[in-house]
Formats: C-alpha cells, sequence, structure tokens
C-alpha cells in the first residue's frame, strides 16, 4: 500500500482562514473520498514561514524523507504552500519526480499521478526555465557592461592585491562607487617568484614543496598548497594584457569585451563568469565562456610566460608520470612499439644485480601471437633517449636550426600579414569611400535612367567590399596562429636547453618530467628508436 504524506504552511501565527488544521482537515479530506489512507507520521507542518524560499525547517525534512523513499504520494492543500517561486516550486517537483512520488495539490486539482496532471507539471517546469533563462541572460548582460569599465566585483580578492573604492557620476549625474584592484608590492613579487618556480620545477608537488622549505605564507599566514598555488597560476588577472594573450583568449573563443587595441602591454586582465554554482558545488566553465576585459590594474606576468605556464598544467595533467614506478622506466610513460601498444618496464633482480628492460604490452598479452617485436634494454635506451636529447640542444642540430629558421619565418611572415592588413584597411575604407558617394549620386538621380547603372556599380562594390573584410579576418587568424607558433618554438627551445644543461643534476623524477614535456612519444621499431619531438614532425 502506498505511503501518503501531507504538506502544509501558513507564514503567520492566527486561526483565521487557511490555518494549518484546516489544511490538514482539507487533505484528508481528498485523501478519504478517494480511499487514500494517510500516514499520521507523515504530516509536515511548517508555520510561521513564508513560501518566498524553501528554507523551512519541516519542508527541508519532508524533500530529505522524499528522497530516502519515506513515501509515495504526497499531498498539499494548494501549490503556493509548497513555494510562491516557481523556479522553486519547479524544483520540488523534479525530486519528487525523480524519486517516483506522487504530487496532489488539492485546492487546484493538481495530481502528478493523472496524464492532466503531468501536463501541468511540465508547463509549471517550462515556465520555471523560461525565468531562469530570462535571470541568467540579465545578469550576463549586466555582467558585460561592467566588464567594459574593468571594475573589480567584489569577494575574495586575489593574492597581490587589495581593492579600493572609486568614485564616479553615471549618466544620471549621480554619485557612485566602484571598486578597482591596487597592488600589494611584496605580494606581487611573491606571484611572479610561484610563477618562475612553477616553470623551473614544472610540477606543482615541487612547487609546493619549495613553499613549505622556504616557509612562506599566505595572506592569511597559512601553508601554501596545491591547490591555492593552482589557482594563482590559473589567474588570468596577473598576466600583462598585449596581443598575444587577445590572440589567445581568441583562439579559446572567449568573450573579449574590450577592443584590441586596449592591450596595449600596461594593464591585466579581468575575467567574469569564470564559475557557476550547481547543488552547492563551484563549477569552472569552459574559457568560451569567459568574459575577458582589460582591468584597472597592472598586469605583472609577461603573457608568453603565463601562457606557457597554462600549457604545461595541462601537459602536466594529462601526461603526468604516475608515483611509485621507482628508478625504473625513464621512457616507459612514452614508449611505444612499431604495432602501435605501450611498451612497458619490467625489472629483474639478480645476485649479479638488478636490470630493466621493455617489452611490448602487446606481444605479452597476445603471447607473441599479434607481434614479436625483440625487448630492448632500458638502460641502453635511457641512455640513447638522454644522449639524443643532449645533442640536439646545440645551435649545430637540425633541431635548433629548425626552430631557428622557423622562428624568423614567423617573423617574416608577421610583418607580411601586418603590411597586407594596413593595405586592405585602406582598400576597405576606400570602397567604403565610392560606395557612399554612389549612394548620395543615386538619391539625386532616382527618376533618371542612370540610376540602374549606380545602383549595379554599387552591388558590385559591395561583392568586393565583402571579400576584403574575409581577408582581412583571414589574415587575423594567420597572425595569431604566427605568434601561437613563434612562441611554442621558443618555449621548446629554452626547455631543451635547460634540460640539456641541467641534465646531469637531475633527479630521476625531474629528468622523466623534462622528457613528457619535450616529447610526445618514442617508437620501437625492433633495431632503432625513433624520437617525435613535440610539434615536431620527427
Amino acid at each position: 500500500m502506498d505511503k501518503v504524506a501531507i504538506y502544509v504552511r501558513k507564514s503567520k501565527f492566527t486561526g483565521k482562514g487557511e490555518s494549518i488544521e484546516n489544511q490538514i482537515d482539507m487533505c484528508k479530506k481528498y485523501a478519504h473520498n478517494r480511499d487514500i489512507k494517510i500516514d499520521e507520521n507523515l504530516i509536515y507542518e511548517d508555520e510561521g514561514f513564508s513560501g518566498g524560499n524553501v528554507n523551512r525547517p519541516q519542508y527541508r525534512k519532508m524533500i530529505n524523507d522524499a528522497k530516502n523513499g519515506v513515501f509515495d504520494i504526497l499531498i498539499c492543500y494548494r501549490l503556493d504552500r509548497i513555494s510562491r517561486n516557481v523556479a522553486d516550486f519547479s524544483d520540488t517537483l523534479e525530486i519528487l519526480q525523480d524519486n517516483d512520488i506522487a504530487f496532489v495539490s488539492v485546492k487546484e486539482q493538481f495530481d502528478t499521478s493523472t496524464p492532466m496532471g503531468r501536463a501541468m507539471m511540465y508547463i509549471a517546469s517550462v515556465f520555471a526555465q523560461l525565468e531562469r533563462e530570462t535571470i541568467a541572460e540579465r545578469i550576463r548582460d549586466n555582467m558585460y557592461q561592467l566588464a567594459r569599465n574593468g571594475r573589480w566585483l567584489g569577494g575574495r580578492t586575489p593574492f597581490g592585491y587589495k581593492s579600493q573604492p572609486i568614485g564616479y557620476t553615471d549618466k544620471e549625474n549621480n554619485r557612485k562607487k566602484m571598486y578597482k584592484l591596487i597592488s600589494v608590492q611584496e605580494e606581487l613579487e611573491l606571484i611572479k617568484s610561484i610563477y618562475t618556480n612553477y616553470l623551473k620545477f614544472g610540477s606543482l608537488t615541487q612547487l609546493e614543496s619549495w613553499t613549505l622549505e622556504t616557509n612562506i605564507k599566505t595572506r592569511n599566514n597559512k601553508d601554501f598548497d596545491k591547490t591555492s598555488l593552482k589557482m594563482i597560476l590559473t589567474n588570468p588577472v596577473y598576466v600583462i594584457a598585449d596581443e598575444l594573450i587577445y590572440e589567445y583568449f581568441e583562439s579559446l573563443n572567449s568573450d573579449i569585451a574590450s577592443n584590441k587595441l586596449d592591450f596595449n602591454s600596461n594593464n591585466g586582465l579581468m575575467v567574469y563568469n569564470k564559475h557557476d554554482v550547481k547543488k552547492n558545488k563551484i563549477i569552472k566553465k569552459d574559457k568560451e565562456n569567459w568574459i575577458v576585459a582589460i582591468g584597472k590594474h597592472k598586469g605583472i606576468i609577461p603573457s608568453s610566460t603565463w601562457i606557457r605556464v597554462q600549457k604545461q598544467l595541462k601537459v602536466n595533467s594529462k601526461k603526468a608520470p604516475r608515483a611509485g614506478t621507482g628508478q625504473y622506466g625513464l621512457i616507459t610513460h612514452l614508449l611505444r612499439c612499431k604495432c602501435g601498444s605501450k611498451m612497458r618496464v619490467i625489472v629483474n633482480k639478480k645476485d649479479y644485480g638488478t636490470y630493466h628492460y621493455y617489452k611490448c604490452l602487446m606481444k605479452e598479452r597476445s603471447r607473441g601471437s599479434r607481434c614479436k617485436i625483440q625487448n630492448i634494454s632500458g638502460k641502453i635506451a635511457d641512455k640513447e633517449i638522454m644522449q639524443e636529447l643532449i645533442s640536439l640542444s646545440k645551435d649545430d642540430s637540425a633541431l635548433m636550426q629548425n626552430l631557428n629558421n622557423k622562428t624568423k619565418e614567423c617573423s617574416i611572415l608577421s610583418k607580411k600579414t601586418i603590411n597586407e592588413k594596413q593595405r586592405l584597411e585602406k582598400v576597405l575604407k576606400e570602397k567604403e569611400r565610392s560606395i557612399k558617394n554612389l549612394t548620395l549620386q543615386l538619391s539625386n538621380n532616382k527618376e533618371s535612367i542612370a540610376s540602374k547603372y549606380i545602383i549595379k556599380q554599387i552591388e558590385e562594390l559591395d561583392k568586393e567590399l565583402q571579400n576584403t573584410k574575409q581577408k582581412l579576418i583571414n589574415i587575423d587568424k594567420t597572425h595569431e596562429l604566427t605568434l601561437l607558433e613563434k612562441n611554442n618554438n621558443d618555449i621548446l627551445r629554452n626547455m631543451i636547453k635547460e634540460f640539456a644543461s641541467s641534465a646531469d643534476n637531475l633527479t630521476f623524477e625531474e629528468k622523466k618530467k623534462y622528457l613528457t614535456n619535450i616529447v610526445d612519444d618514442i617508437k620501437w621499431n625492433g633495431n632503432k628508436l625513433f624520437v617525435n619531438i613535440v610539434g615536431q614532425n620527427n
């Protein structure tokens, strides 16, 4: 037999009108007429609470019991007893529906166990969704307008800054107050060190260890942890707003509120709409939802450094070597057999010592039926890869020459695209001027036979105008890719040279992390190892 619950609510403690007792009697009468038995222990009463929100003790208990399957049907006297807020009401219905609980409202004859009741529930949900979307759109529009001013919207100020009020007069001549970030120099110096050392260590774990060993504290005199360090390393508030960072966020389809010309290498960035709150959890939104604007504060981290840090964080999150694998298998996380399978490290301990080798997983799993490639000595393979990378770091190596040539090509191409853009912009203005002149002629010759020729000229010029605009868009994309390629080449060149110069002093894990950032993969064909460097063809 179904267990039936009743929920009743009244805003004030009075005996008039729809009292708690009257509501319960109405619900019981409804149930009796339909041969439904009410469980006296499942009557939830909230008296003295408004329906404007759902922060009511008995309501919360009722929802909790619903989720735990305590009852099967919920009856109330009127819909607004649950909530006067459409969105809250819809959320309640959704919870009941998810837990297979029927909902009945006596006054409105609302019964979700019937087809008509379910239809009404669907209509209520649609209106609630419309309300949520309208509110979200209004907030977004307001946020966008605030973003154009680069103001600080409140909340916890980022490490390195504090907020300062600024008075201003709005369009209606009213005095108002906004906030901007101002520098805390001592903290900003630490921010610079955090970025520098992260690129040096290449690891949040080692960066955290550095802060602990040097006894560096947060603003609240607490130890830094990996979470707080990552928040600093991913916060665009520190990056210097220049053309490169504009191209970076444009490539991610972020909503850039400021004009490209405002990215003048002076200020920092303000980013809005980064997070969403769902079920009391803060969820980071994709960067395409971010609103990026020029802040009123000074940026301190060069854009190339900030972008390099983001790439390093991304690489580490995807390709970080597993901890606890010992001091063997330097290249196992990168090594692939020619059959396409991964190769794992196998360690053997004998009386005469310990040695390791790499073996194809497909060969191992198929017992040699699908791959018969020979194993490779781990000691020899690790040594050869180390020597090869050190050799590639030399200025006369094919890799370095190729990177240098690419950098020169990028610089030349960048100049060409800038010149071509300037030329196209002039062409665009000329065509716009011509169309304007022809339009004036047309207005003076409406009845003339010449008007059809003028219209034809305008149409032809408009086609040329649209083609020119498209060429400008393509030029911008080319310039963006050129800047990013140049930056990637510089990062790779510096990383290989850093690795080569410090290889003898690096720990096993440090070597592994360098390899992760420099090498895409290593292939074994049974006779030779082939190293694929990040971003290079071979």
